[in-house]
């Protein structure tokens, strides 16, 4: 299981990747939506690591999320959504979207956990 170290370098990891390429015209709206969402995985990890926790699945994170950060479930959950929907059904986040779920919905997850940007 990662600890709390490994969390916090994939989140700067992801970050770095997702600061590659990203912009809200990007023609990666899937994978923009997609690091994005797994950096916030990463920083809920670790700061689940600090408190004794760790999630084996994603049904058990949105659990912890839900129940344990509840100012940024519907963030996290939104993010989560529009992953899913890039991967899975090949709808792509427009523009606009994509700049609420990263500039604002990723940024207030990181800020809130206190995970550096």
């Amino acid at each position: 299981m990662p600890n709390e170290l490994l969390h916090k370098w994939q989140v700067r990891h992801n970050l770095t990747f997702l600061r590659s390429f990203y912009e809200p015209t990007t023609p990666y709206t899937d994978w923009a939506v997609t690091v994005a969402f797994y950096t916030a995985v990463h920083a809920v990890e670790a700061t689940l690591a600090q408190q004794g926790f760790h999630s084996r699945t994603h049904t058990e994170r949105r659990s912890h999320v839900r129940r344990l950060f509840p100012h940024i479930w519907t963030l996290y959950y939104r993010l989560d959504t529009f992953s899913r929907q890039a991967r899975y059904e090949g709808i792509h986040p427009l523009p606009h979207l994509l700049r609420q779920l990263i500039d604002h919905d990723l940024t207030t997850i990181l800020k809130s956990l206190g995970v550096a940007l």
